[in-house]
């Protein structure tokens, strides 16, 4: 994996657009930087040298990983990659708070294996009670 989003891929976007209604955050928030477009520009920001701030976080963070805005891109940009990079780099640099970071990890060491999730099963309906 790379160590920081490649350059050469984010200049394959043209801005053209046709990813934005393919995009489920675009599409609900209306918010140019939600959208793949929006990202490859904060992404090309943070290659020129800015840094990752809570912000940009946060946009990255609201990508769902639908990848729909591949299938739609008529220049064949590989945003699956690229967002792949973005988030090791935003998992390296930009400082989370304590809350965020115990729901990040329970989120991710809970969610990707399904045995974890049988055994957690229980203490769901104790929480529902509760």
């Amino acid at each position: 994996m790379a160590a920081e989003p490649d350059p050469k891929l984010i200049g394959d976007c043209v801005h053209c657009g046709f990813c934005l209604p393919t995009c489920p955050t675009y599409v609900l928030w209306g918010e140019e930087m939600d959208s793949p477009r929006g990202r490859i520009h904060l992404m090309g920001q943070y290659v020129e040298g800015t840094a990752v701030t809570p912000e940009m976080a946060g946009h990255f963070d609201a990508c769902l990983g639908c990848m729909a805005c591949v299938t739609a891109c008529p220049s064949g940009v590989r945003y699956d990659r690229l967002i792949e990079q973005t988030r090791a780099v935003v998992e390296r640099e930009h400082k989370r708070d304590p809350q965020d970071r115990a729901v990040r990890g329970l989120v991710f060491g809970l969610f990707p294996y399904p045995r974890r999730l049988r055994l957690a099963r229980p203490g769901t309906g104790l929480v529902r009670r509760l």
